[in-house]
């Protein structure tokens, strides 16, 4: 079985836990968006985008009424998943309004951490999840990006 798999199976079985449409699986997917998922299934999933973005190399594909985000790669495939909605959680729980303890206590020390006057980056690349959280905003996570491990 797959860490992906097993990963869904424990949140899914879970009392209270985070079901499949919104489980962040770091490295891997955002609920229905899977990294490397071609823009046409991406679209089948989701819909098509806000405004007039096509999918080009580069392209950052929005939509805001699901608080999701794709980028795409030269081969216009996800290539990165933005997370905006509090709705979207990992297996630990973890997601927008999440406090920095809490990703900490998760997660371990970030293996990068970016920080200026507004806003502190927990990376950790070798999961393909990193949180931004906005100071100013009690400290609480306001952006996930889940992108492939590297």
């Amino acid at each position: 079985m797959s860490t992906a798999v097993a990963v869904w199976l424990a949140a899914a079985s879970t009392p209270g836990a985070v079901r499949g449409q919104h489980l962040i699986i770091p490295g891997r997917a955002v609920g229905p968006v899977v990294l490397g998922m071609a823009s046409r299934q991406l679209f089948q999933q989701l819909g098509p985008p806000a405004g007039a973005a096509r999918p080009q190399a580069g392209a950052r594909l929005w939509w805001p009424d699901r608080g999701l985000a794709v980028r795409l790669d030269r081969e216009g495939r996800v290539e990165a998943v933005f997370v905006e909605s509090p709705q979207f959680r990992t297996a630990e729980g973890l997601g927008v309004g999440s406090s920095v303890g809490d990703v900490v206590a998760a997660f371990g020390p970030a293996l990068h951490a970016q920080e200026d006057r507004t806003t502190l980056i927990l990376a950790y690349p070798a999961l393909g999840i990193s949180f931004a959280v906005r100071k100013d905003r009690q400290d609480r996570v306001e952006l996930v990006m889940v992108y492939r491990p590297g």
